[in-house]
């Protein structure tokens, strides 16, 4: 599962193209996300990943932990990101992920601005 959960970071946040194919392979269409106090279902998730690859340039994550059980992956992660405009950001995020059948059915998280342009710091949950 902890393996999973790399190649979907590394297929879907660091991949600079926006594949809707990608995030079907990944999360089911039952999927909610949950970060800082906001709700994303499969829908509006698909537009904010599409609106991140419209304002970020490239993406890089750093794992600093991760744990997993039958069902649920943690994940204390930092995500590097130059923006379009030549600006750099960085996040820290918890997030735990629920999976069933192979995907991606919840995640809940939380997204810390560590480095960067404070208008940034909903980069997590942007639509």
């Amino acid at each position: 599962m902890k393996d999973f959960i790399k190649a979907l970071f590394r297929d879907i946040i660091e991949n600079n193209n926006y594949d809707e194919t990608l995030i079907h392979q990944y999360f089911s269409e039952d999927y909610v996300q949950i970060v800082d106090d906001q709700t994303l279902n499969f829908d509006t998730f698909k537009k904010h990943i599409r609106n991140l690859k419209e304002k970020v340039r490239e993406t890089e994550v750093q794992f600093a932990g991760i744990a997993s059980n039958e069902t649920s992956v943690f994940t204390r992660h930092y995500v590097k990101s130059m923006l379009k405009n030549g600006e750099w950001v960085k996040h820290k995020v918890l997030a735990e992920f629920q999976i069933k059948d192979g995907k991606v059915v919840q995640c809940d998280e939380l997204t810390m601005l560590m480095e960067g342009n404070k208008s940034e710091s909903n980069l997590g949950s942007a639509v």
